[in-house]
């Protein structure tokens, strides 16, 4: 098949079987990369604490990738319309997979902020572009199921990637090499199911990527909500378990209850999604988010009432993500979509960035419970936009 005629297919009504097929390459694309990103986070800090490297500089090398999210966003739409989306996915695949033996063949941590950055700024290219393709796949009837498999997939693959570093350890080349082949084999099913299937850009996008913000604040805010309560847990919530009296070990396991929350009620909620106001589904999502928060202090004292406290929490807060991005594809279309696509990993990003700072900093001034303050006010905060938003704009009911 000559470029040609992969131009005209992928401009082309997709049938019912190459939606499958699309839908089948950019899944498998992403959980791949979910699972090498699982293994590289522990094990790059895991290695920057072994060798002594202080944790404000182990925090800015973990930022590295946010901050390449800001600095690459806004010109993908722009990227779109010169490449494929194909050879735009493969490229960031293989930036992603040398970074990794980089790491280990220039073992100094200032040496891997620019590594880092580099990383990133393929990362962001595959996670905009993966959600944009996923949007455009989806109608309707179905566009929250969509994204909820893609959420659960991705999420599985993430939390999958500490088991793989169990088995592959953290000494040598050994760790490093198999990250980057687990990033490396993305590229299969993006050559085997997604050739000429992906879609393209050929327009600018009608407006800036900061205005998607004002236009859609509900949607945009999901991410950057999100981001930051997901970041306060993993990176906080076993400080603030320890705190409380708990061991490092059952701190530990609580982020796994966390986690499988995320991964087992995306899916529910995008097909709740699906049938009614999704303006709604986030506001319940906020609220549930909030009084789970809220209730931390309370049950944080048992395991049988903080277990599934935070399995509820975990699962309900991340459908934020999952319902921002589907109502995100309802608005949009086009390079539009690619550019709002981008604003709301841009403001996961932000939330990503700042929520840790800001939470950390409440955590010294009321010691534990000042985590707690700060993620219920981001919370609260976002109950009001959502609420405003659900009571002002114009109902939104699926066909």
């Amino acid at each position: 098949m000559n470029d040609k005629n992969l131009t005209m297919l992928a401009d082309a009504p997709l049938s019912a079987a190459e939606r499958r097929s699309s839908l089948i390459a950019v899944i498998a694309c992403i959980t791949v990369v979910g699972m090498g990103l699982g293994v590289s986070i522990p094990l790059l800090a895991l290695l920057m604490e072994r060798n002594g490297v202080p944790a404000s500089v182990i925090g800015l090398n973990t930022a590295m990738p946010a901050l390449a999210t800001f600095a690459l966003t806004p010109f993908i739409p722009g990227l779109l319309r010169r490449f494929s989306a194909i050879s735009f996915l493969l490229a960031c695949i293989l930036v992603s997979a040398l970074a990794m033996p980089a790491y280990y063949l220039f073992p100094n941590v200032w040496v891997w902020f620019p590594i880092r950055f580099a990383n990133g700024l393929a990362l962001t290219g595959l996670f905009v572009v993966s959600e944009f393709w996923i949007n455009t796949l989806a109608d309707e009837k179905n566009r929250g199921r969509l994204i909820g498999i893609y959420g659960t997939v991705l999420s599985a693959g993430f939390a999958s990637g500490p088991m793989v570093l169990l088995l592959v350890g953290t000494e040598g080349l050994l760790p490093f090499a198999t990250i980057a082949v687990l990033i490396a084999l993305a590229a299969i099913p993006l050559l085997v199911f997604g050739r000429g299937l992906a879609p393209r850009i050929t327009e600018r996008p009608s407006r800036s990527m900061v205005s998607f913000l004002m236009a859609a604040p509900a949607a945009t805010l999901a991410g950057l909500v999100y981001g930051a309560t997901e970041t306060d847990i993993f990176n906080l919530l076993p400080i603030y378990g320890v705190r409380i009296g708990m061991t490092e070990q059952t701190a530990a396991l609580f982020l796994s209850i966390f986690a499988a929350g995320n991964i087992l009620c995306q899916l529910p909620i995008g097909l709740w999604a699906d049938r009614t106001d999704r303006r709604f589904v986030l506001l319940v999502c906020a609220l549930t988010g909030l009084l789970g928060t809220l209730a931390i202090p309370f049950v944080s004292g048992s395991l049988w009432t903080f277990a599934p406290t935070l399995f509820i929490f975990g699962g309900v807060v991340a459908g934020l993500y999952t319902v921002g991005l589907t109502l995100l594809g309802a608005r949009f279309r086009g390079a539009d979509l690619a550019a709002a696509n981008g604003a709301f990993v841009m403001m996961y990003s932000l939330g990503a960035l700042i929520g840790p700072p800001l939470s950390g900093a409440a955590m010294d001034l009321w010691d534990p419970h000042g985590l707690i303050l700060a993620m219920a006010g981001l919370l609260g905060v976002y109950v009001l936009v959502a609420g405003w938003r659900y009571f002002t704009a114009p109902r939104q009911h699926p066909s």
